[in-house]
C-alpha cells in the first residue's frame, strides 16, 4: 500500500491515523468507485480486523465509516470520513 502526496494531507486533515488506514486497507469491504475502489471500514471490517479484541474493537469504531479509494497499482488516492449513508 502506498499513498499518495493527496491522500497522506487528506488523511491528516481528517484525523486519520495511518494504522486506521491500513486496516481498511487490509479488512475493507470493497465497492466498485467510479474506475476505482473504494474500502469502507463497517461493522464486518471491524469485527475481522479485532478478532475478539474489545480494545481495538473499540478504538476502531470510532472511525466507523471511514474509507480509502485504490487506483491501480495499488495506491491509495485519498482518504475520508463518510458523513451521508452510502447511496446504492
Amino acid at each position: 500500500m502506498r499513498l499518495t502526496r493527496h491522500a497522506d494531507r487528506r488523511r491528516i486533515q481528517r484525523s486519520l491515523p495511518i494504522e486506521v488506514v491500513s486496516t481498511i486497507h487490509a479488512y475493507g469491504t470493497e465497492r466498485h468507485a467510479k474506475g476505482a475502489l473504494s474500502l469502507t471500514l463497517d461493522g464486518r471490517a471491524i469485527a475481522l480486523a479485532a478478532e475478539h479484541d474489545r480494545r481495538l474493537s473499540a478504538e476502531l469504531e470510532r472511525y466507523r465509516g471511514a474509507y480509502i479509494i485504490v487506483a491501480s497499482g495499488d495506491r491509495v488516492v485519498t482518504a475520508a470520513r463518510r458523513t451521508r449513508r452510502f447511496r446504492r
